[in-house]
C-alpha cells in the first residue's frame, strides 16, 4: 500500500514474516513508521508501507457500491383504436376531457333527375306549398291536350291550388305571358315552352 493510505486508528492486514495478521494502527512511529497492536495485545513497529497488505473492513468503490439503474420496462403495445391512459403526477389535479359531440351529417344532395313535362314541379310543392305562375303553367301544360291561354293556364292554376298570388297583381295572366316569352326568347331551343298559335302556348316536344 501506499504511505498516505494509512491511517491511524484503522486496522489493516500486515505481513508479518511469513504469515499475513491483522493490525491495528496505533500510532505513528518516530524512525518514520508506525507502531501497531495485534489482535493478542502485540506492539510492534512497521516502517514499510508495503507490508500492510489491505485495509480491513474498506467499502468498496463507488463503481461497485452504487448499482446501476434500472431501466423502464419498455411500453406494451396498444391495440389500434385503444384510447391510451393520461400519466398523471401524484398530487396533480386530474384534468377532465369533455367529449366532443358528434359532427352533423350533411343534408341530402337536391334530387338532379330531370322529369318529363308536365312532372316538374318545385321544392314547395314536394313540402305541400304553392308552385311558381311559370312552373304551374308547365304542369297545367304537361296534361292538357292542346295549347292553352296565359288567362285558363292562372284559372286552372288557382283552381287546383298550385299557384296563388303573393302581392295582389291584377293582371297575372299578362305577367305569365312575358314570363313565357322572355324563356322562349333567352333559351332558344333550350325553352319549356313553344308558341302554338297567337295567344296560346304549348311544351316543346
Amino acid at each position: 500500500m501506499q504511505r498516505e493510505e494509512i491511517q491511524i486508528g484503522a486496522s489493516y492486514t500486515c505481513r508479518v514474516g511469513r504469515n499475513t495478521v491483522e493490525v491495528r494502527v496505533a500510532a505513528a512511529s518516530a524512525e518514520g513508521g508506525w507502531q501497531v497492536e495485534t489482535h493478542t495485545g502485540r506492539t510492534m513497529a512497521i516502517r514499510d508501507p508495503e507490508r500492510f497488505v489491505a485495509r480491513v473492513g474498506q467499502e468498496a468503490g463507488a463503481s461497485e457500491a452504487s448499482a446501476p439503474a434500472t431501466e423502464p420496462a419498455p411500453a406494451t403495445p396498444m391495440a389500434p383504436g385503444t384510447a391510451q391512459a393520461p400519466v398523471t403526477t401524484p398530487g396533480a389535479p386530474v384534468a377532465t376531457t369533455t367529449p366532443e359531440p358528434p359532427a352533423a351529417e350533411p343534408p341530402p344532395p337536391a334530387t338532379t333527375e330531370a322529369q318529363a313535362p308536365g312532372e316538374q314541379c318545385t321544392r314547395a310543392q314536394a313540402e305541400g306549398g304553392a308552385m311558381s305562375l311559370l312552373d304551374a303553367a308547365v304542369h297545367l301544360l304537361g296534361r292538357a291536350e292542346g295549347p292553352m291561354q296565359c288567362k285558363d293556364l292562372v284559372e286552372q292554376a288557382r283552381a287546383q291550388g298550385l299557384w296563388a298570388p303573393r302581392r295582389g297583381g291584377k293582371t297575372p295572366d299578362r305577367t305569365l305571358y312575358a314570363a313565357i316569352l322572355r324563356e322562349i326568347t333567352g333559351k332558344g331551343d333550350a325553352a319549356r315552352f313553344r308558341k302554338a298559335e297567337r295567344g296560346r302556348f304549348a311544351l316543346r316536344a
